[in-house]
């Protein structure tokens, strides 16, 4: 499994940076919803540190074969949980506002149920916790509508604070893009 430059890169120190810059710290807890093969799980797990924990949710065995490889090059695996998900089933495995950030990046487009999403990650995040948002300048397979997504959060005690341009992996490209994060109001 060969890694392009910039996925190395990333992977070893401008993740964990990026994912700093969004405010994750040492010891949090966080979800990476839709994690893929780890492009967000990785830095996470370096940034939480020994004491922190990622719950990572993806539905594709590939993905999770190519992560599963990967997590024990870059980070430490024991700070990982791995969900094999089709639908979002945080109310079995992660207890009520447990988590400091959620990631829900490139990935709200294969999402049908946003409204059960939703109140799910709102069920399990701390009440100063994060939602941070990457629906992908060019997404696939169509675009997020961004008003929709801040009307329906905002319909649930959360209210954007954020709009910011990073740096960041976008499938095996760098790319400068824009993160919307939220939170409890």
């Amino acid at each position: 499994m060969e890694l392009s430059k910039h996925e190395l890169l990333w992977l070893q120190t401008e993740g964990a940076k990026m994912v700093g810059d969004l405010g994750v710290k040492p010891d949090n807890m966080v979800i990476d919803f839709g994690c893929g093969q780890g492009r967000y799980t990785i830095p996470l797990s370096q940034v939480v540190g020994k004491k922190g924990h990622v719950y990572s949710f993806e539905r594709d065995d590939e993905a999770i074969a190519v992560l599963n490889y990967r997590l024990p090059v870059f980070s430490t695996p024991n700070i990982v949980t791995l969900h094999r998900e089709d639908v979002l089933e945080l109310s079995t495995s992660i207890p009520e506002k447990t988590i400091d950030s959620i990631l829900v990046f490139d990935v709200l487009q294969y999402i049908q149920d946003w409204d059960l999403l939703f109140y799910e990650f709102l069920r399990v995040l701390k009440p100063n916790g994060y939602i941070h948002i990457y629906p992908a300048a060019i997404p696939h397979p169509g675009s997020i509508d961004m008003k929709l997504v801040n009307s329906k959060l905002k319909n649930i005690g959360l209210k954007q604070f954020n709009t910011n341009k990073y740096r960041m992996m976008h499938n095996v490209d760098m790319v400068d893009d824009i993160v919307y994060s939220f939170c409890l109001t």
